[in-house]
């Protein structure tokens, strides 16, 4: 069965195992951030939601046509087609004799036809700034810590949707498609809502971390942190 007690809740089990000033530090950090919703994740099941970075260089029509041909072949390979992805940012560097250097970011929104039925749920580490766990690629600065698991990349029986969320930074995971008030970054897959017989499975829990920094284990221990209830459902193992 499904257990979530929510991000709020995480940081209340964080306070009652720490100093009252740790304690006071937890419940700011449980605030909602004013606006943090997203308008994309108002209801039902939130999409697939991510962005691509492309770098070109020459004169600069050029350069800006090769950074968005570069950045739209990586959505490409995750399963976007260009009439899913729009340009977000940009960036043009001019160079000495002409030369340019264009970095075009775009954001890629909906169903990604993605072929294989299951997707790794990998953590990753910024060092000393934040954990991020994902089945798709993840921004530069993060190393990866491991897998914790399969999610199904369709709906199926006993299983709810599993989303990536953000709050001042700080990335968590959720089953609720309005990242319980906060900022909503992309649908990751479905998870298992419990054991399945004969399928391979482990639980997958939110924990609190030192510097209070959100993070998933399938370790009911939290690795020696804090757990904040759960499991979050189950990840494939088998």
């Amino acid at each position: 069965m499904r257990r979530q007690r929510g991000l709020r809740a995480v940081l209340l089990a964080a306070a009652v195992v720490c100093t009252t000033a740790l304690a006071g530090s937890a419940q700011a950090q449980a605030a909602p951030a004013s606006g943090a919703a997203s308008a994309s994740a108002a209801t039902g099941v939130g999409p697939v939601q991510l962005r691509y970075t492309g770098t070109g260089g020459g004169p600069q029509n050029i350069a800006r046509r090769a950074a968005t041909e570069a950045a739209l072949a990586q959505a490409a390979a995750t399963g976007f087609s260009a009439s899913q992805c729009r340009e977000t940012n940009g960036t043009d560097f001019e160079h000495v004799g002409g030369y340019w250097t264009s970095i075009r970011e775009i954001t890629c929104v909906g169903e990604p036809a993605v072929a294989a039925a299951q997707l790794d749920l990998y953590r990753y580490l910024k060092p000393g700034k934040d954990h991020l766990s994902s089945v798709w690629h993840v921004p530069d600065g993060y190393n990866r810590e491991g897998s914790m698991g399969r999610l199904y990349t369709a709906p199926k029986p006993g299983t709810h949707p599993l989303y990536l969320c953000v709050v001042r930074g700080d990335h968590f995971l959720t089953t609720d498609v309005n990242c319980e008030g906060q900022q909503y970054v992309t649908r990751l897959g479905w998870i298992q809502d419990a054991p399945q017989p004969g399928v391979p499975s482990a639980p997958l829990y939110r924990c609190l971390g030192g510097g209070r920094q959100l993070f998933e284990s399938n370790d009911p221990n939290c690795e020696g942190m804090t757990n904040g209830g759960g499991p979050l459902g189950y990840t494939l193992t088998g």
